[in-house]
């Protein structure tokens, strides 16, 4: 999980229907916040592809738009497209709602949909579109908890379709279903472009470069995409240099009419013609300054996108030197690290994530992708540590899962539910957990591999101890009646 401090700058969107930039930079600038999403990581019970969960986001955005038409997927995810009808100065927006009933548990997903949706409704390409929807899902969660600015910031027509305590989004998932309201702004004037060059700003990349990858990545992805849009640019001051000579050689062409016409026109007919000639070339003027901005504008651009290829390469250069360095020291590195289950917050339902701290600095030298440990416990066995992870809600799901101890890697996740506060017993080459089929909770058998190879034939409690006693393993049933079982088949051991 990146951690990304940065002076965000917002982004600007258009629509198919009318041109749509932002223009007022100081609206976007925010002080300097601390974004972190907690996403969940652990077991599901079903898996969507990226293309899957993209396609919600296309779904959204294959539409004709009349302001205020609100657009639903199941009942899960909504887009609602708001243009004043009347300007007032302020910015228009899509509002992209997270139902109560949406199940999205990670931010990369989050973006995915906003992605496919910009692709769809906008015609950016996927990756333009990735770009803009990672962008503003942080500037949703900067201005998260600030409506004030919402009101000052945006037309009536949009927040009177927002409430103060859902608008932007929350940077934990589980705040996210029926809690959040993300506005992708959009004004009703602009050159159908999003100024790609304040979402990158030098505040932006310095931040980016405080992270132990430099954000070499998503900077390449900018510079690419700024690349483009000189190109493109440029094209079009081109094709307009041609028509503005044209426009040009037309002037000439009236001014030489009308002096070979002068003596016999009245003088009114004149001077009206002379004025239609300097109203033409007032315009013309007009144009060809503001296309010398452009082309100005394009030149400063490509100075820019050079200077930061430059000092990509660098930090590239300086990545490669630090992994030498440090590859060095591993190796005369003998300090040991003790593992260590971290809990998330002070909640009632307590989720954790093992982490190996360093003996000799106490720091963390390494930590599992899996955030959702559940009972503040964990297994040695041999080199692999057994968890208890997850959500018992679906799509997402409570799993046995294995460790390996010294990377944290996940090496085997079980396919069958289990109690997320279960009783863990280990024997041998067997494991036990309360497990659930239809609803019911029995006691279950594992092998080393996961795979659940008995289960008892009397529903338990779903909290039953699990104690091992002379080769029979004793467990208290739904009754409360406790009983032994055959640690082998679980069937009741009679007397």
């Amino acid at each position: 999980m990146k951690k990304i401090y940065f002076l965000i700058i917002l982004l600007a969107i258009i629509t198919n229907i009318s041109a749509q930039t932002v223009v007022k930079e100081e609206l976007f600038k925010v002080e300097r916040e601390s974004v972190e999403f907690v996403n969940y990581e652990g077991p599901h019970d079903k898996f969507e592809t990226a293309n899957e969960i993209r396609g919600i986001g296309a779904y959204l955005g294959n539409t004709s738009y009349s302001s205020d038409i609100k657009r639903s997927y199941n009942s899960r995810y909504s887009i609602r497209h708001l243009i004043a009808k009347e300007g007032q100065g302020l910015l228009n927006a899509d509002i992209f709602f997270i139902e109560k009933d949406a199940v999205v548990d990670h931010i990369n997903n989050v973006r995915r949909i906003l992605s496919g949706y910009l692709e769809k409704a906008y015609s950016y390409s996927k990756e333009d579109s990735d770009i803009i929807a990672e962008f503003a899902s942080y500037y949703n969660a900067v201005y998260r908890g600030d409506f004030q600015y919402f009101i000052g910031s945006y037309n009536s027509i949009v927040i009177d379709n927002l409430e103060s305590e859902k608008a932007g989004i929350s940077t934990r998932y589980l705040e996210w279903p029926g809690n959040t309201q993300m506005l992708i702004p959009l004004t009703a004037s602009g050159d159908l472009k999003i100024d790609t060059d304040i979402i990158s700003n030098k505040d932006v990349i310095e931040d980016l470069r405080t992270n132990d990858d430099k954000g070499i990545e998503p900077r390449k992805d900018i510079v690419e995409l700024k690349e483009r849009e000189i190109e493109e640019e440029q094209d079009k001051i081109e094709e307009q240099q041609e028509q503005l000579k044209e426009e040009q050689g037309n002037i000439e062409t009236e001014k030489q009419k009308l002096e070979k016409d002068i003596e016999e026109l009245e003088k009114s007919e004149i001077e009206k013609r002379q004025e239609e000639i300097a109203e033409k070339e007032s315009v013309l003027e007009e144009k060809q300054n503001e296309l010398k901005e452009r082309e100005d504008k394009q030149q400063e651009r490509q100075e820019d996108v050079q200077k930061e290829r430059e000092l990509i390469a660098e930090d590239e250069k300086k990545i490669i030197e630090k992994e030498k360095g440090n590859s060095s020291a591993s190796t005369t590195n003998t300090a040991e690290t003790v593992p260590f289950l971290i809990i998330d917050g002070d909640d009632a339902d307590l989720m954790g994530r093992l982490a190996l701290i360093n003996t000799e600095t106490g720091e963390i030298d390494k930590r599992s992708s899996i955030n959702t440990v559940r009972g503040r416990r964990y297994y040695l066995s041999g080199k692999k540590m057994l968890i208890v992870s997850g959500i018992d809600k679906a799509p997402k799901a409570v799993r046995l899962i294995y460790l390996d101890s010294e990377t944290l890697e996940v090496l085997i996740q079980g396919n069958y539910d289990v109690f997320s506060d279960t009783d863990i017993l280990l024997d041998s080459s067997s494991i036990y957990a309360v497990v659930r089929e239809d609803s019911k909770w029995y006691v279950g058998r594992f092998n080393e591999k996961l795979v659940l190879q008995s289960r008892s034939g009397h529903e338990v409690l779903s909290f039953t101890p699990l104690q091992l006693n002379n080769g029979v393993l004793y467990v208290q049933l739904k009754d409360g009646k406790v009983v032994p079982l055959n640690p082998d088949t679980l069937e009741i051991v009679e007397n």
